[in-house]
């Protein structure tokens, strides 16, 4: 009986020790990427093709925040997933993900594409003092060329989103009309 209860605290102490070396570090995107990216559902923006003059609204229906557990790099990190209506794409998805440990290497796609810093995509990332769109003027203006797979000029705004989007082979170059944040 004796012998019985102390090989059950020894594989209990074992189990304890194993489940403390599978602990894995939880990684979550840094508020500068949720700035320009995370938005209320209920939010929504115009755009309009300077080219074509077609419009599109996109309004954003769903949006979940979870911890993803991923199992080739023994991290845990916040992932952002959205679902937007968009009247020209019908169905539009968006989400974030972690490249590496290091969270300056979160990457957001689907609605449009950021990333905080290079990557395997992004060429280059440019920092505008100003910029004007139709009859509007936006500080501050974060913009990111993706030549990987849609050679596409992103231009983003803090607390407002994605403002402009110019793709260079197809001449499309969708501009921010006007825009709801729902907070």
């Amino acid at each position: 009986m004796k012998v019985t209860k102390i090989l059950f605290l020894i594989l209990a102490i074992i189990c304890c020790l194993a489940s403390s070396c599978k602990k894995r570090p939880t990684y979550y995107m840094p508020k500068e990427f949720k700035d320009y990216v995370d938005f209320p559902v209920g939010s929504y923006w115009i755009y309009e093709d300077s080219v074509s003059g077609i419009k599109d609204s996109i309004y954003l229906y769903g949006r979940n925040l979870t911890i993803y557990e991923c199992e080739h790099n023994y991290c845990n990190y916040e992932k952002l997933e959205q679902n937007f209506y968009s009247s020209y794409n019908n169905h539009l998805r968006a989400q974030s993900w972690l490249i590496s440990d290091d969270t300056s290497f979160y990457v957001y796609s689907g609605y449009g594409y950021y990333a905080m810093r290079k990557n395997c995509n992004v060429e280059y990332i440019i920092n505008y003092d100003s910029i004007k769109i139709i009859d509007e003027w936006y500080k501050n203006v974060y913009c990111i060329y993706n030549y990987a797979n849609d050679k596409t000029y992103y231009y983003w705004v803090k607390h407002i989103g994605l403002i402009k989007k110019e793709n260079v082979d197809s001449s499309e170059n969708w501009l921010l009309k006007s825009y709801h944040i729902n907070n």
